[in-house]
């Protein structure tokens, strides 16, 4: 690739220390980098100007299903949105949470289930627990079990030739 002085589309990954993290945040970003994008990773902190300065200066804007995807009100218009939904039957709520606004707002919406082997969950349990193969049976036990199993104590580690398509 020829370096033309241009500078690629700004992909903005949303990074954490606390729940849902992604475990290869620096494999996504060369991989990104590789693709022509210019990588900004950062976390939502209590600083919400300096946060929202930083998604509005980017094109694409990627996290995990969480509140700090809320900030896609900072984007732009004709941005796009990349959420990435954790197993366990999340999707449904991944979609009403942030699927569903973006129509409303002028920004595109990408949604990436992650395959089990991208979660850490099965590092934490057998490959027959329920955990991994009956979210509906966690479900029945109230919304806080639920939570604390898929939404709580699950990371990613994102396949990056899966995500970006990329073979």
């Amino acid at each position: 690739m020829e370096d033309d002085g241009e500078v690629g589309p700004r992909l903005l990954i949303i990074s954490r220390n606390r729940t849902k993290n992604f475990t290869n945040t620096s494999e996504i970003a060369k991989m990104a980098t590789k693709l022509g994008y210019e990588v900004v990773v950062a976390e939502a902190d209590g600083n919400v100007q300096r946060f929202a300065q930083i998604v509005n200066s980017c094109d694409v804007m990627m996290g995990i299903h969480g509140v700090d995807l809320a900030n896609m009100v900072f984007l732009l218009e004709n941005a796009i949105l990349i959420q990435i939904i954790p197993i366990g039957r999340v999707g449904w709520l991944a979609k009403i949470a942030f699927g569903e606004p973006f129509k409303d707002m002028n920004i595109r919406y990408l949604d990436y289930k992650i395959q089990r082997e991208e979660s850490s969950l099965i590092q934490q349990y057998s490959s027959e627990h329920e955990v991994l193969n009956n979210s509906s049976s966690i479900w029945k036990k109230r919304w806080m079990a639920f939570k604390a199993v898929y939404l709580d104590k699950q990371d990613v580690n994102l396949d990056i030739n899966r995500v970006f398509c990329y073979r």
